[in-house]
């Protein structure tokens, strides 16, 4: 019998920044919406974790800003869970 392998999984482990950059592309397609459904009134959570993404994709710490988009996505979509 063979073994089952993931793409995903291999090529993450071949090149973590691509991935991390892929991540925060899925992130921020989700987070785009999430956004700009509130309204054009964002609390000022939201935004000091959407600059603190920028600052982290200005410093080219991929991984960190897909994190913390994730974490965002996250709050936006089930906001009863952020207390």
């Amino acid at each position: 019998m063979g073994t089952v392998i993931s793409l995903d999984e291999h090529r993450a482990r071949r090149d973590p920044t691509a991935a991390a950059v892929v991540r925060l592309d899925v992130a921020i397609q989700r987070l785009d919406p999430l956004v700009h459904g509130c309204g054009g009134r964002l609390t000022p959570t939201i935004e000091r974790e959407l600059l603190a993404i920028a600052r982290a994709v200005s410093a080219g710490l991929a991984r960190e800003a897909a994190d913390r988009a994730e974490r965002l996505v996250g709050l936006l979509q089930h906001p009863a869970a952020s207390g």
